[in-house]
């Protein structure tokens, strides 16, 4: 499936940013690679250098890529190879990487929010304030990695100023811009990037869901067809989102999704009906983190998952059910749906024994499944463990925010008694690193939290950067 071009915008509205850079440029070594060549500053000792950026990687370099090692020598090879692995390599990069066994704890950056209120009463105090937003706080390894002070989300884009991010994954982010090419004020104008590479895709601004909605975002890892060889591709962003939002009478679910054309533009699809009963308000707003498994966006409800599958055409939704939970009682913010990298949906539920934190990790291979109904007797207990680190007493209080799919790491935000308590934690379920992120009990009111971590592609450009 080809990548999408920023979309076209409206006459009101800024242009693109199309020279925005991103993360990676913070990672760049000296101008002179291992081998002597340069980049576009010495492009005289590059005897490939006369050649487009597309006929170079769709022509030569996709075509010597057989397994991640070819990947990492290319674009080691020099800084303006290195460039165009990470711009354009994503379809190879997915194709060629080993289907993952285990977890990649360097992978997760830290995390996105939006501030500490919501609706108009946020927007005019955002409106009367200098600072920026989204936030990003970031974890000590991405602060090493791109070095510090860490630069904020898409450094010189005026048009993300007070964007605020409703999901991530994958190494991409997807961001709602208030009143950019929006005619009315349910109006939705969305926005997906990539922070470590600095590439944007923005989408036509549509007309009615308002801002009470639950967000997917399915990326190339999904999206990618398994059979045939990786052909050339343009450089951008691979990505479908599911929207599901309220309606009088009824919920509905649009999805957004890249065209099979070659300008690689996208398109909103139709809007379809959720079956059954209409969601609540109040629980289609706190719906909160959506995993994707083979396909199927997931978010977490009370009694169990919400499961939307796209068809993989694009022809829209083809399909809804439900996967119930195992007994749970946990209220909203003590669980959190995940996966774990054998292809299992998993479940976090968190409470108090003896005077500490204690996660319980329930898992579901739902491959093994023909009848959802008996879905809530096939979760099994993965494991169980205990945070000694930090002191708890009656009054102190857990959210569990956000699970990085692919590196294991779980955001969640305390408030207790004491300084030491109160804050922003990262905790990584396969290594259980420990790390605080920021201090304050209003760190549990924070909103619009999405965790962040780097794509496969991100990944071999920054260890590249690194000696190119």
């Amino acid at each position: 499936m080809p990548p999408t071009r920023r979309a076209r915008s409206p006459a009101a509205t800024p242009p693109p940013p199309y020279a925005i850079k991103g993360w990676l440029s913070r990672c760049r070594g000296s101008t002179r690679s291992r081998n002597g060549w340069r980049g576009a500053a010495g492009a005289d000792d590059d005897p490939l250098a006369i050649l487009p950026d597309d006929l170079l990687y769709g022509s030569i370099l996709s075509r010597v890529f057989s397994d991640a090692a070819d990947i990492a020598r290319c674009a080691a090879a020099c800084r303006r190879w290195g460039r165009i692995v990470a711009a354009r390599g994503a379809t190879t990069i997915c194709r060629s990487l080993p289907p993952p066994d285990r977890l990649l704890p360097h992978l997760a950056l830290g995390f996105f929010h939006g501030g500490t209120d919501d609706g108009n009463t946020r927007r005019r105090r955002l409106a009367a304030s200098s600072q920026p937003s989204p936030w990003f706080v970031p974890m000590a390894s991405a602060t090493r990695l791109i070095g510090s002070p860490f630069p904020g989300l898409l450094l010189g884009g005026s048009l993300f100023h007070h964007a605020r991010p409703v999901a991530s994954r994958n190494g991409l982010v997807v961001l709602e811009l208030w009143s950019v090419g929006a005619r009315r004020a349910e109006d939705l104008a969305l926005a997906v990037c990539n922070p470590m590479t600095g590439n944007v895709a923005l989408l036509q601004p549509l007309a009615g869901p308002g801002h009470d909605y639950a967000c997917a975002l399915l990326t190339a890892d999904d999206l990618l067809d398994e059979h045939g060889p990786p052909g050339p591709r343009r450089p951008g962003l691979f990505f479908s989102l599911v929207l599901v939002y309220n309606r009088r009478g009824f919920t509905a679910l649009r999805f957004y999704t890249t065209s099979s054309s070659s300008d690689g533009d996208g398109s909103w699809g139709p809007e379809a009906r959720k079956p059954g009963a209409k969601i609540k308000g109040h629980t289609l707003r706190h719906l909160g983190q959506a995993v994707v498994l083979a396909g199927v966006a997931y978010w977490p409800m009370y009694l169990g998952a919400l499961g939307v599958r796209l068809d993989g055409a694009g022809a829209g939704v083809v399909d809804v059910c439900m996967v119930p939970y195992w007994g749970t009682n946990a209220p909203p913010g003590n669980r959190l749906l995940g996966t774990v990298p054998d292809g299992r949906l998993s479940f976090i539920s968190v409470g108090v024994l003896k005077d500490i934190f204690s996660f319980e990790v329930d898992t579901l291979d739902l491959r093994s499944i023909d009848d959802m109904s008996t879905a809530a007797d096939r979760w099994e207990r993965h494991k169980l463990i205990d945070l000694h680190q930090l002191k708890v007493s009656r009054t102190t209080h857990i959210k569990l925010r956000w699970l990085c799919e692919k590196s294991g790491t779980l955001f969640f935000t305390v408030v207790g008694e004491g300084a030491s308590t109160s804050g922003a934690f990262a905790l990584n379920l396969a290594t259980m690193s420990f790390e605080k992120l920021a201090d304050g009990a209003e760190c549990n009111s924070w909103t619009s939290f999405c965790g962040y971590e780097m794509d496969h592609t991100a990944l071999i450009a920054s260890i590249t950067a690194r000696f190119t």
